[in-house]
């Protein structure tokens, strides 16, 4: 069982799930709390929603979750303002809930699921995670963290997958070979003074090509795309009244405040000091 970590780890080193992690910034386990249910046969229960994302993960037995069965290993993903209710499978089941908290980058990712999404097993690696947080759960919180947040990359990942029509175009564009690289690059170095030459270098194409390819797959130009996840960056480090807005700006490529001030305002219509309130 517990070699299994080594295959999920070599799945994860893709660009696309390297991507797909940073854009899970905004979205963090609600105070590391796990909540651990069992079911008796044919036992219904209604999932709690209390916070923007809830995952509901079955570690054994099987379920029906809206008509739909979900065997050990399934998750399903619950936004607030939906009632899921799941109903044991004739042996039982035990089930993992998990809650989370989303802000600034979160967003773009919960805005593109619907209000409940099933995620059937993705091979292994989804089990074998909920096995670790059952046995686990009354740990390390730093542990559990982790451990939750390596879940939640696992199923957005499965969903995305599983919906190729319907999924939003900047994970369609993390696969593309021109595309996915200039992404992984923007988003591991955002601080960075990038130019489309630089960028569309990363996929071996020219300027003009990958520009147009990068706009058709994300519905924005390069540097548009890269300084709105700058601003998204931004509104989640101002939250900490610690960091000051001039180390923020630093941080997201501003070489003063007032000239990251006036930016972040054309893009999101407050002042940095609004969020900060």
């Amino acid at each position: 069982m517990f070699a299994r970590p080594r295959q999920m780890r070599a799945r994860l080193c893709s660009a696309a799930v390297t991507v797909l992690e940073t854009l899970l910034r905004g979205i963090r386990t609600h105070e590391g709390a796990i909540l651990r249910t069992l079911l008796t046969p044919g036992e219904e229960y209604a999932v709690p929603v209390g916070s923007p994302l809830v995952l509901c993960g079955v570690v054994s037995g099987d379920v029906g979750v809206a008509g739909e069965p979900l065997a050990a290993g399934g998750v399903a993903m619950i936004q607030p303002g939906a009632t899921v209710t799941v109903r044991a499978g004739d042996a039982g089941a035990a089930l993992l809930v998990c809650g989370y908290r989303s802000r600034g980058g979160g967003v773009r990712l919960t805005s593109a699921l619907p209000s409940s999404a099933v995620v059937p097993p993705d091979g292994e690696d989804c089990i074998v995670l909920l096995e670790l947080l059952d046995r686990g759960c009354d740990g390390p919180a730093v542990v559990t963290d982790r451990l939750l947040d390596w879940l939640l990359t696992c199923t957005l990942s499965a969903w995305f997958a599983m919906r190729e029509p319907d999924r939003p175009g900047w994970f369609a564009a993390l696969a593309d070979p021109v595309v996915g690289p200039a992404l992984e690059a923007m988003h591991a170095d955002p601080a960075r003074q990038w130019t489309v030459a630089e960028l569309a270098a990363r996929g071996g194409s020219g300027r003009a090509a990958f520009a147009k390819r990068f706009r058709d797959l994300t519905g924005s130009a390069p540097l548009a795309y890269l300084r709105s996840w700058r601003m998204t960056l931004a509104a989640e480090y101002l939250v900490d009244p610690a960091v000051t807005v001039g180390a923020v700006a630093r941080r997201v490529g501003y070489s003063d405040a007032f000239t990251f001030s006036a930016a972040f305002k054309r893009e999101r219509g407050v002042a940095p000091s609004t969020v900060r309130a």
